[in-house]
C-alpha cells in the first residue's frame, strides 16, 4: 500500500513539474509530501514542483541572478527549513520578529535537490534586469489639465496617506501619518474647513447617507504584523466629532468596501488586512450587537475589494486583489448563510508587485474588463522590473480574462479611470511610488488618454513640480462638472529627517474640460 501511494504521490510531482498551470485538476502536492519522497527530477522540474506547492513559479529571467542568488533564493530556502553553512553568524528569522510559522523547523527539502534549483535559477537568470520593452514615448503636458501644486502657511510634513473627494460636497478629505484627517475646499483654494485627530495613519473612508463615515486606520506603514489596525465611526454632534471603535486588533488594514452582503439591510464591511508575513480578506457580516468575521482569504497582501453581483443571482458577491505570494484577482461567490466560495480570475507569480485594480468596461463592449497596475517593490527584489505597469485583461464574455495591451511604468502603484477627457471612452491615470529616477522623461505620473485604437497615448507633467507620490484619487472637486484628480505626496526627507518647508501635501490636477 505504502509503495502505491509514493508511486500516485510521483506520479502527481512528475505532472506537476511538466505542465501549465491552466491544465492542471489535481492539487499540487504539498512540501512535506515532496520532502518524502525521492525525487529524480531535474532543476527545473523541481523549481516547478516546489515553487507551484505554494504559489505560481517565477520564471529565472524575471529577476537577475545576483538578487536569486543573494536576496529571493536563500530567503526561500530558510522558509523551507534549509539551513547551510554559511547561515551561521547570521540573525535568526525570529531575532528579526518574524513570527514562528513563517520559517519551517522541519526541513522541507534535500540539500541535493535544492541545489539543482538553485543551478537552473543561475543557469537560466540575466546578469542584470531585462530592460523594459519598446514603448511609445510619453508626451510633455498633460492635456486638458492645469498642474499646481497647494501650498499651506505651515511647516508640516508632506506625509499623505488618504485623499477622498466626497461626492456629495466636493470635499477632500485628507489623512496623513501624523494621525491628522482635513477637510479641504478645493473652491477656495483647498481653505482646510475641519481637522479631525486620528488614532494613528488613516488610510480609508466611507461615507453613510447620514453624514457619519467610517474611518480605517493602519496602525504602523512599515511592514509588520502589527494588529492595531481600526475601524471608526465618526459622526457629529453640533460642532464636535464623537467617534466609537466598529472593529479592532486589524493586520495592517489599507482598504476598506462597505456593503449589504448578508441582506438584513445593515451595513457589512470588506477589510483588506495587508499584514506582513500573515495577513487576510475578511468580511465581517453584520449581528445584532457585532459583527461575524468570515476570512475570504488567510494570506498576507490583501489590497482592495469591491461590492458586486459577479454571478448575477440576486446578492452580492466580493471582488478583491491579493498581493504578496499569492497574488491575483480573486472573487468570492455568496452561497449565503455567511459562505462564499473562492475563484481565481487572475493569477501572478510572486515577483509581480501588484498594487491596485479596476473591474469595469474598458473598450465598450459591454463586458467589464480587469485592469491592474503593478509595481511594488520594497521587498527583496527591489530592482527594476520591465513587467511593471499598467495591464489591460480583455473579458470575452464569459468572464475569462486575457491581457489585451500593456505598457510598462516601472514601480506602477497607484490607478484612477474615469473619462477625463468627455469624449465617451474611459482613460488612465497611473502614479508609480517606485519610479527609475533617472528616466527621461520621469514617469511617476502618467496620463493615458484612449485613442480610438484599441490603445492609450500617455503623457506626463511638464511643470517643473517633482514628489514621491503615494496615493490618487479623482473626482469634481471643484464643482465644474468635470472630473479633476488629487494626488497625495509622501517625501522620505519628512519622515526621517522632519520638515522644515511649508505644507504641499497635494498635486492639483485641474480638469478644464470646455
Amino acid at each position: 500500500m505504502r509503495s502505491i501511494l509514493l508511486f500516485v504521490s510521483l506520479g502527481v510531482v512528475f505532472l506537476y513539474s511538466c505542465s501549465p498551470i491552466s491544465e492542471r485538476k489535481q492539487p499540487p502536492p504539498t512540501l512535506e509530501q515532496l520532502a518524502s519522497s525521492d525525487l529524480n527530477l531535474n532543476g527545473e522540474q523541481l523549481a516547478n514542483a516546489y515553487c507551484g506547492a505554494c504559489h505560481l513559479k517565477p520564471a529565472p529571467d524575471l529577476l537577475d541572478r545576483a538578487t536569486w542568488t543573494e536576496k529571493v533564493l536563500p530567503d526561500m530556502r530558510k522558509r523551507m527549513g534549509l539551513i547551510l553553512p554559511e547561515d551561521f553568524g547570521q540573525d535568526l528569522p525570529e531575532d528579526s520578529g518574524v513570527p514562528p510559522g513563517v520559517y519551517s523547523k522541519v526541513q522541507l527539502i534535500k540539500r541535493d535537490d535544492w541545489g539543482k534549483i538553485l543551478a537552473y535559477y543561475i543557469e537560466n537568470s540575466p546578469d542584470s534586469p531585462l530592460p523594459q520593452a519598446e514603448k511609445a514615448e510619453p508626451m510633455i503636458g498633460i492635456p486638458g489639465f492645469k498642474v499646481s501644486q497647494p501650498v499651506f502657511n505651515t511647516i508640516k510634513g508632506n506625509l499623505t496617506t488618504l485623499l477622498n473627494i466626497q461626492e456629495e460636497t466636493g470635499y477632500l478629505w485628507l489623512g496623513d501619518r501624523l494621525k491628522m484627517l482635513y477637510v479641504l475646499d478645493a473652491k477656495n483654494g483647498f481653505r482646510i474647513l475641519d481637522s479631525i485627530p486620528a488614532d494613528i495613519a488613516p488610510v480609508d473612508i466611507s461615507w453613510d447617507k447620514n453624514g457619519s463615515f467610517d474611518l480605517l486606520t493602519m496602525g504602523r506603514m512599515d511592514p509588520s504584523n502589527d494588529t492595531v489596525g481600526r475601524v471608526t465611526q465618526f459622526w457629529q454632534d453640533g460642532l464636535e466629532w464623537k467617534s466609537e471603535v466598529i472593529l479592532s486588533d486589524l493586520i495592517r488594514p489599507v482598504n476598506l468596501a462597505v456593503a449589504d452582503w448578508n441582506g438584513d439591510g445593515k451595513p457589512d464591511r470588506v477589510i483588506s488586512q495587508f499584514g506582513n508575513h500573515f495577513g487576510k480578506m475578511s468580511i465581517y457580516l453584520s449581528e445584532a450587537d457585532s459583527y461575524e468575521e468570515v476570512i475570504l482569504s488567510a494570506q498576507p497582501g490583501a489590497r482592495r475589494a469591491i461590492a458586486l453581483d459577479f454571478d448575477k443571482d440576486g446578492d452580492l458577491d466580493v471582488m478583491g486583489l491579493m498581493t504578496q505570494a499569492q497574488e491575483g484577482v480573486y472573487v468570492w461567490l455568496n452561497e449565503g448563510a455567511g459562505k462564499f466560495k473562492e475563484k481565481a480570475l487572475l493569477r501572478f507569480h510572486p515577483a509581480f508587485g501588484t498594487s491596485d485594480f479596476r473591474f469595469v468596461d474598458i473598450n465598450n463592449d459591454g463586458h467589464k474588463d480587469l485592469i491592474v497596475v503593478n509595481g511594488d517593490n520594497a521587498d527583496l527584489s527591489s530592482i527594476h522590473k520591465n513587467y511593471h505597469g499598467i495591464h489591460v485583461y480583455s473579458n470575452n464574455g464569459k468572464n475569462e480574462f486575457e491581457e489585451s495591451w500593456f505598457y510598462p511604468v516601472f514601480g506602477a502603484s497607484g490607478l484612477e479611470i474615469a473619462d477625463f477627457d468627455g469624449d465617451g471612452d474611459l482613460d488612465f491615470f497611473v502614479l508609480s511610488f517606485f519610479p527609475d529616477n533617472e528616466q527621461r522623461p520621469k514617469e511617476n505620473l502618467v496620463y493615458f488618454r484612449q485613442n480610438g485604437k484599441g490603445g492609450f497615448d500617455p503623457f506626463v507633467i511638464g511643470e517643473s513640480i517633482d514628489g514621491n507620490w503615494l496615493t490618487m484619487t479623482s473626482g469634481d472637486v471643484d464643482g465644474d462638472g468635470d472630473m479633476d484628480v488629487i494626488v497625495g505626496a509622501f517625501d522620505f526627507d519628512d519622515l526621517y529627517k522632519g520638515a522644515n518647508q511649508p505644507w504641499k501635501p497635494i498635486l492639483f490636477l485641474e480638469n478644464k474640460l470646455d
